[in-house]
C-alpha cells in the first residue's frame, strides 16, 4: 500500500512513522519547505521517503492536514484521502482524554480545567501550546515544547488519571469530553478553499461534547445532542485592573467567590464558563470547583497582570495572536473604562507560526478605541498607564 503524506511541519512526520509501521510504503513531502533536518533524518532512517515535491502518479491514500490547500497535489492520483485528524481518530482512542479546541480560549480552558480537577488527587498530563507536561502542586511542569496539531495526540502519555489536550484546527473524533470554546470568526483555510467551522467540528465525538451556548445552531449541524456553556456566571461588581472580583456562579446552587486580581477576568468569563459546564458533566463537587477558581492565578502570557511603574502590563504571548486577540483585550479594557489610557505594543514575528498578524488593521482597532499603538521597539509607553504587549510565538 502506498501512502502519500503532504506536510511534515504539522504531525506529518508522526502518521509516517505510525503508517511505516505497518509495513505501507510511505512518501512524505515537506510542502513549505521549512521542516528541521532532524526530522527529516529520523524519517529516512526508517525507509521513509521525504521529497520537496510529490511524485506524479496514484497513491493508496493520500493524507494532508485540513488547512493544506489541494495547490501541492498537482499530477497526484489517489484511491482514498483523509485528512490528519481522520487518520488520528483511526489509530487512537480517547480514554481518560478531555481534547480543547476553538479559536480562542484554548489554552486558558485547559490550565483551568487541570487546575480544578487536580484537587481532588487526581493525576492531570496537560499537553498545550504552551509545552506538555503533568500538572503538579498548582503548577503545569512544562518539559518540552510540543506541535498541537492532531497527530500529536497520538505522543500523549498513558498513566494518568485524565489527559487534557489543546487541539489546534480540530481533534481525535475520539475523546471522552470535547470542548469547542468558540469560533469567534469562521476564517478561511486551506486558501479559502474550506471553513475554520469544518476542521474544528473534527472534535466531535461519541461521547460528550461541549459548545458555546451562542454558537448551538452552528455545531448541532455538525452533531447532535450538545452540551451548551454560557450563563453560569455573573459579576457581582465592576472588574477593576489589578484588583480581586467579586462573581457569582450557578453550580449546584449560588456560590459567591472572589477571583485574584493577577489576571483580567473580564477575559476569562468564557473560560470559567466553559469550564463550569466541564466539571458538572464530571460531577465535580461544588466546593471544589469554588475552591479551584478562587485559587486559579491565570495562564502565563494569557491576560497577564503585573506592576509597571504606577500603572500595569498586560502580557497576551501565544500563538494564537491575531486580531482577534486585539479585538477582545481592546473590548474587554473599554468594558473596564481603560482603553484610553492603553497602549498596545505588537511583536508581530515569529518563525514558528502559520499566520502574521495584520498590522494595520489592529492599528487601526486601536485608534478607534482610543488606545495607543506601535511595533516592538519603535516607541515610548510615555503617558499610559496600562501596556498591552502583543506577542505571537509558540507552537501550533
Amino acid at each position: 500500500m502506498k501512502v502519500l503524506i503532504l506536510d511534515i511541519v504539522h504531525g506529518g512526520e508522526i502518521l509516517a512513522l505510525e503508517y511505516a509501521k505497518k509495513g505501507y510504503s510511505v512518501e512524505c513531502v515537506d510542502v513549505y519547505g521549512i521542516a528541521k533536518e532532524e526530522v527529516i533524518s529520523e524519517l529516512r532512517e526508517h525507509g521513509i521517503s521525504v521529497r520537496s515535491k510529490a511524485h506524479e502518479g496514484r497513491y493508496d491514500l493520500l493524507l494532508m492536514p485540513v488547512h493544506c490547500p489541494d495547490v501541492f497535489l498537482d499530477g497526484v492520483e489517489y484511491s482514498e484521502r483523509k485528512t490528519f485528524h481522520e487518520a488520528v481518530g483511526e489509530l487512537s482512542d480517547g480514554r481518560s482524554r478531555i481534547e480543547v479546541t476553538g479559536v480562542k480560549g484554548k489554552t486558558s480552558c485547559c490550565y483551568l480545567l487541570a487546575h480544578i480537577l487536580s484537587l481532588d488527587g487526581r493525576s492531570i498530563f496537560l499537553h498545550t501550546s504552551r509545552g506538555q507536561g503533568a500538572w503538579r502542586d498548582g503548577k503545569h511542569e512544562i518539559e518540552k515544547k510540543v506541535s498541537i496539531a492532531p497527530p500529536s495526540l497520538l505522543r500523549l502519555p498513558e498513566g494518568y488519571d485524565t489527559v487534557i489536550a489543546e487541539v489546534s484546527l480540530g481533534g481525535s473524533g475520539k475523546a471522552e469530553l470535547s470542548v469547542i470554546t468558540n469560533l469567534a470568526e469562521d476564517y478561511g483555510i486551506a486558501a479559502n478553499t474550506r471553513k475554520a467551522s469544518d476542521a474544528k467540528a473534527s472534535i466531535l465525538s461519541d461521547g460528550k461534547n461541549i459548545v458555546p451556548r451562542s454558537e448551538s445552531l452552528i455545531w448541532s449541524a455538525y452533531r447532535k445532542p450538545l452540551i451548551c456553556f454560557g450563563g453560569r456566571v455573573s459579576f457581582l461588581e465592576s472588574a477593576e485592573i489589578g484588583k480581586p472580583a467579586r462573581i457569582s456562579i450557578d453550580y449546584c446552587g449560588r456560590h459567591d467567590l472572589s477571583l485574584p486580581g493577577s489576571y483580567l477576568h473580564l477575559q476569562y468569563t468564557d473560560t470559567i464558563e466553559a469550564v463550569l459546564e466541564v466539571c458538572h458533566e464530571m460531577g465535580i463537587p461544588a466546593d471544589q470547583v469554588v475552591k479551584g477558581l478562587e485559587t486559579f492565578n491565570g495562564v502565563p502570557g494569557r491576560g497577564e497582570l503585573k506592576r509597571y511603574g504606577k500603572g500595569w502590563e498586560i502580557t497576551e504571548r501565544n500563538p494564537g495572536i491575531s486580531h482577534m486577540s486585539a479585538a477582545k483585550i481592546l473590548d474587554t479594557l473599554e468594558r473596564m473604562g481603560a482603553v484610553e489610557d492603553a497602549l498596545l505594543i505588537m511583536d508581530p514575528v515569529n518563525r514558528k507560526v502559520c499566520e502574521k498578524m495584520d498590522v494595520e488593521q489592529i492599528r487601526d482597532m486601536a485608534e478607534k478605541k482610543g488606545a495607543g499603538f506601535c511595533l516592538a521597539g519603535e516607541c515610548m509607553p510615555d503617558g499610559k498607564s496600562i501596556i498591552v504587549r502583543l506577542i505571537k510565538e509558540g507552537y501550533q
